[in-house]
């Protein structure tokens, strides 16, 4: 139980840092996109007004005169200011084109900026972010410079391009939405096999405790039996009791109640191990309801070996009710029920089998008057080496497998079980086969 409970705790840190992990990665993702689309953002910028600015030059190109070699001035409408001068693109220069383009009447193009930056952010990045543009003032720079989302690329000494950024995560999640998902798909992936090797390692340390307890339980339900088988043939052979005829025949009672438990134990375990080794097949015989159960409830009357006051009745409704059945399989069915009902119990119990045709289905309930199961545990019954909590330390004889047989045996006969149980007011197993 302790190297269980290390195991879940473990498992959750393990994926609780798993998780912290990821996220850091992608914080730390986050911010180097961040950074490479503000400083992409920010250069683009300044070549976006650049480029605005000598696109204004070129249109001077038709009311420019220009030289020709014989010295007298002609307009030539296919030639422009950047094709005839090579300017060198210093600052100064760049400011001087902007204040001659000022008084030229042809002030900077905002428009044209936003449609130059956005198609080179665009090339740059893979997508362009959502954002506004405008000119703002040399006093409105020194405002707004101080968030990183807004950038400027300087026009003249009292006027700026400014590009805001706006919802920049959004924009950089958007784009990066499929790294987010496979992240995420990650994540969860990891998260299964971590919960998956849980319950696998929880399964192999519960089956090696099962391992333990089967073999001490076991060992102590044969060696009860052939005690008893031994001692009382041993007093038999003795001859003591050759004058006591009532003596003799307890002893003969013991052997024979004896030889019973050895002989459902060693069935039991047979039958389990069988049914999971190999697929359970079912051979179907049209078989009379009422005295099928009247001799398994005969039997068990019979052959009390747990020795205590049990009052088992049989009721089939009608009595001459027929079904196809595996009339073996289930008679074991039965017999496990019954078995487990006198002995999850106080020293008197009522077990009742009723048999009834029901919705053209046979329904057959074994109802008794015993511990009962703790709603929690009822969902769990049918499970492999299951046993509930209440029979811990009670010394109550079993491997917690009849019942998983049970549900086997009843599936083979496309059949329904259910349990309705109440703790210390007994439980009722209801069987549905169909005819």
């Amino acid at each position: 139980m302790k190297a269980g409970k290390f195991i879940r705790i473990f498992s959750i840190f393990g994926l609780l840092m798993l998780l912290m992990l990821q996220y850091l990665w992608f914080q730390n993702s986050y911010v180097l996109m961040e950074h490479d689309v503000l400083d992409k953002s920010e250069k683009i910028l300044l070549k976006s007004v650049e480029e605005e600015l000598f696109w204004r030059l070129s249109t001077f190109s038709n009311s420019l005169k220009i030289i020709d070699n014989s010295g007298d001035y002609k307009k030539n409408k296919n030639e422009t200011v950047v094709s005839d001068y090579k300017i060198n693109q210093t600052n100064d220069i760049k400011k001087a084109l902007q204040h001659f383009t000022n008084s030229m009447g042809k002030p900077c193009n905002i428009k044209t900026v936003d449609s130059l930056f956005s198609s080179s952010i665009a090339e740059a990045i893979s997508f362009t972010p959502a954002h506004t543009i405008k000119i703002v003032s040399a006093k409105d720079r020194e405002k707004g410079k101080h968030s990183k989302f807004n950038l400027y690329a300087k026009i003249t000494d009292e006027q700026y391009a400014e590009v805001v950024l706006v919802n920049p995560l959004g924009s950089i999640l958007q784009q990066a939405q499929m790294i987010v998902m496979v992240s995420i798909l990650l994540v969860i992936i990891i998260g299964i096999v971590l919960l998956y090797l849980l319950r696998s390692t929880l399964r192999e340390n519960r089956f090696v405790s099962f391992i333990k307890d089967y073999t001490h339980a076991l060992t102590h339900e044969l060696k009860t039996p052939i005690s008893g088988i031994y001692m009382a043939s041993s007093q038999l052979e003795s001859g003591i009791f050759e004058e006591k005829p009532e003596v003799r025949k307890r002893y003969y009672a013991m052997c024979r109640e004896s030889s019973s438990k050895l002989l459902s134990t060693v069935d039991r375990i047979l039958l389990v191990a069988k049914a999971e080794h190999s697929r359970i097949t079912t051979s179907p015989v049209e078989t009379e309801i009422k005295p099928f159960i009247e001799k398994i409830a005969k039997t068990h009357s019979q052959n009390n070996f747990r020795r205590k006051e049990v009052e088992l009745t049989t009721v089939c409704e009608p009595e001459s009710l027929k079904a196809n059945i595996d009339p073996f399989l289930i008679e074991n069915v039965l017999n496990n029920l019954i078995d487990n009902a006198m002995k999850y119990s106080n020293q008197q119990v009522s077990i009742s089998i009723h048999a009834a045709q029901a919705e053209n289905k046979l329904e057959i309930q074994v109802k008794d008057t015993g511990f009962g199961i703790d709603r929690n545990e009822v969902k769990h019954i049918f499970d492999n080496f299951e046993r509930g909590n209440r029979i811990q330390g009670k010394g109550i004889d079993g491997f917690g497998i009849g019942l998983n047989y049970v549900q086997k045996v009843i599936r083979a006969h496309k059949g329904t079980i259910r349990v309705q149980s109440q703790e210390g007011l007994g439980s009722v197993f209801q069987i549905l086969l169909p005819f």
